[in-house]
This record gives structure tokens, sequence and C-alpha cells, in this order.
């Protein structure tokens, strides 16, 4: 009979010692690599809110060329899933979902996508949230 998946083995708890070129470098991605294959995987959502500076009509047709090309080039580990144009009750403009299940995907994600976009957006926010998927 095989061994149940136990509350421990999806969630170690036992200190991290040592590091070697397998492991993540971050203690949470860490402890991510230590769960048992047996459990949920995980699914990070980044909620990127955005304020765009005012554009003149070239700096929107030179943005919107931009940021199509960056989603063209996007790593196959880190989804866009969803742009939006207006943000009601904030001050952003606009805001996109971002998915991944790799947080070092993420990372390389976010600093791409500040060198395409700073010139033209000079405040974000981010939020994260995680949800288990079978």
């Amino acid at each position: 009979m095989a061994n149940p998946v136990t509350k421990e083995a999806c969630n170690p708890t036992t200190p991290l010692s040592g590091s070697s070129s397998h492991r993540a470098k971050t203690r949470l991605t860490q402890l991510l690599d230590r769960r048992d294959l047996r459990c949920n995987s995980l699914i990070f959502a980044f909620l990127i809110f955005y304020r765009v500076r005012p554009l003149t009509e070239a700096d929107k047709k030179k943005a919107t060329a931009g940021w199509e090309q960056f989603k063209k080039n996007l790593s196959k580990e880190v989804e866009i899933v969803a742009e939006y144009a207006h943000i009601w009750g904030t001050t952003y403009n606009g805001m996109i979902t971002v998915e991944s299940r790799d947080l070092s995907a993420f990372h390389d994600f976010w600093h791409r996508f500040r060198e395409t976009t700073r010139w033209y957006v000079p405040e974000t926010r981010t939020y994260i949230a995680q949800k288990e998927q079978p």
C-alpha cells in the first residue's frame, strides 16, 4: 500500500541547511521544492496595478508596439491571464493579472516588464496570491 499524503509531507517545517545548484535560493521556494510530489501544486497570481503617464500619440504607438513585442517573447512559465484598461476606485490606470507556478519565472518576468514599461509607467503596485491545484 502506498504511503498516504500527509500534511507534514506537503508542508515541511524542518529547518533547511546548505544549498545546492538544484535548490531554489529562497526559503519559500526551498520549502516548495521539498513538498511531496503527490501534493497539490501551487499557482501564484500576481495582480499588477499600474499608472501610465500622459503620452503623446507617437508615444502611445511606441508603448503599444513595445507591449505587444514583450508579450510575444513571454516565457512559457508565466501567463498574462488578463489585461484591464480601467480600475475604478483607484488612482491606477490599469491592471494585469499574471499567473505562474514558479516564483523565479515571475521574478524574471518582473524585471523584463519593468525594463519594457518604465519609461511610460512610473508607478506599479503588485499583490501576490496563491492557490493549490491538484
